[in-house]
């Protein structure tokens, strides 16, 4: 079972007028007489205090549940100081942005919604008003195509840098599209449907494509029809009034549905609150701004190894009421966002998902009931929540394991379609990846789509050797990811005292 390291120390990183900055101390400093080491000290004791009493609640609750759900459950409560910082941060920063509203973005957000109920039930903090808080169903697939300004090369390298070898099968999923429907356009060209292009945008064969008038007939009149549907989700939902700053709150990673809707409504500005952020790859839209609790590889890297496996934790904070594939109109005039649900993907949920956030919830007003008597802050509890992060990653309980491995992950968007979790690279395709181009873009995917080793040390269906491999595999391409993310952050560090 997954433990939360307690040694964690809390580290105060004010966060006056808005500006996120972090400062370290030195453990022989920290072990000094003064005022600060003394807060930090009272800070650990009032967070162990406020824990154990959440558990020692969670105690008597869990003697009615089995085994399995009882050990879930108080995982979740264990990691509740990562839910209530998150919160706590979001408060904190809606008001310093002076947002209208706050829009929390499906899946994540449907559970970071009921936290920030949870924490802040009567809508105040620190005897002020907080904006309204609401769902708004999004996604990338069900964003994006509304969101292309035309049909070129130039545009589609927003999906591009992101997918930088894709099919034109993938492509079409990617648009809301049937990829039969562009088969014969493709065919004159000479792109099979399922053929992987690598950096299609440099060939000469997509080029014509894109110059084809049955192919730009089919994606226009694609892209205009989600154009006008989302369009008028967002209107009514009251997120693109001219002038109005909207707070939006998602896991991460790199804010695209964000991007994406604040290109289709550039007279609303939009400030994103996450969990966590990776290096940006793409130009941010001028009236967007986006914040990060936890790790933010665009401003240092501190928390960075948090990034290398992302998709544990958005299966932690899974909801499941299926994700949005679009919009459309219903008899009454309205928009409504058409959801598709994925049996398995569900099952996990109520087998396992719900018992861990559950636990989160139920621990969630022994938190909120010392925020304001004691004035907790969300920079005080950064570091012990990224701890609790650490932990849920790489030291995860079985459970949660195998619930990821036989999860029927939804990557329609950008891949095309849904991955199986549990199916990996046999030894034979890794050992072929060395030599055959083919199996070594296969044996890429996969390791940029995991990259969660820990996890994978806990599947009973693979021999131990077959793992080894596998983690040494996914070991590289972190290794490999982790060296780029430095030396891209040393250059740009090295430019700015330059210039």
């Amino acid at each position: 079972m997954a433990t939360i390291d307690p040694s964690y120390s809390v580290k105060a990183m004010p966060a006056r007028l808005g500006i996120e900055a972090s400062a370290s101390c030195p453990e022989a400093e920290q072990s000094r007489p003064g005022p600060a080491s003394q807060l930090r000290r009272e800070r650990h004791r009032l967070f162990r205090q406020i824990d154990q009493e959440a558990l020692e609640a969670a105690a008597s609750l869990g003697e009615g549940m089995d085994a399995a759900r009882r050990a879930l459950f108080g995982l979740g409560v264990r990691s509740a100081p990562l839910f209530f910082g998150f919160a706590l941060f979001i408060a904190e920063q809606s008001r310093v942005d002076r947002v209208s509203r706050l829009c929390f973005f499906t899946r994540e957000g449907e559970l970071f919604h009921q936290v920030f109920e949870r924490v802040f039930p009567e809508g105040r903090f620190a005897g002020l008003e907080l904006p309204p808080a609401e769902i708004l169903e999004v996604s990338r697939l069900a964003t994006f195509s509304a969101s292309l300004g035309s049909l070129s090369l130039k545009e589609m390298m927003r999906l591009w840098t992101l997918y930088s070898s894709q099919s034109i099968f993938a492509l079409g999923k990617s648009l809301g599209i049937e990829p039969e429907q562009l088969g014969l356009s493709c065919a004159r060209h000479g792109i099979a449907l399922a053929e992987d292009i690598i950096r299609p945008w440099e060939d000469d064969r997509v080029a014509r494509l894109f110059a084809d008038a049955d192919f730009k007939r089919i994606v226009i009149d694609k892209i205009e029809r989600d154009r006008q549907a989302a369009a008028l989700y967002f209107e009514r939902r009251g997120v693109a009034t001219a002038g109005d700053t909207v707070g939006i709150v998602d896991i991460g990673w790199r804010g695209t549905i964000q991007d994406n809707i604040a290109l289709m409504l550039p007279q609303t500005r939009f400030v994103g609150y996450y969990m966590g952020l990776q290096r940006f790859l793409n130009v941010q839209p001028p009236n967007c701004l986006k914040k990060a609790f936890g790790p933010n590889a665009n401003r240092d890297l501190l928390f960075s190894h948090l990034l290398d496996a992302v998709s544990p934790m958005e299966m932690l904070c899974n909801s499941p009421h299926g994700s949005v594939m679009g919009y459309r109109t219903d008899g009454n005039g309205d928009a409504v966002a058409i959801r598709l649900t994925e049996a398995s993907e569900t099952a996990i949920y109520t087998d396992t998902v719900r018992h861990f956030q559950d636990g989160v919830l139920f621990a969630l007003p022994f938190w909120s009931a010392r925020m304001e008597p004691a004035g907790l802050r969300s920079a005080e509890l950064r570091e012990m929540a990224c701890g609790i992060w650490t932990s849920l990653i790489t030291k995860p309980d079985r459970q949660i394991s195998e619930a990821y491995a036989a999860l029927n992950h939804n990557d329609v968007f950008g891949v095309g379609c849904f991955v199986d979790k549990k199916v990996v690279p046999s030894p034979i395709k890794l050992l072929r990846s060395l030599v055959f181009s083919r199996d070594r873009r296969d044996v890429i995917l996969y390791i940029k789509q995991t990259q969660w080793t820990s996890g994978l040390w806990h599947r009973r269906d693979l021999a131990v050797l077959h793992k080894a491999v596998l983690v040494a595999a996914l070991s590289t391409g972190r290794a490999y990811k982790r060296t780029r993310m430095w030396m891209q952050h040393h250059w740009k560090h090295k430019g700015q005292i330059g210039e």
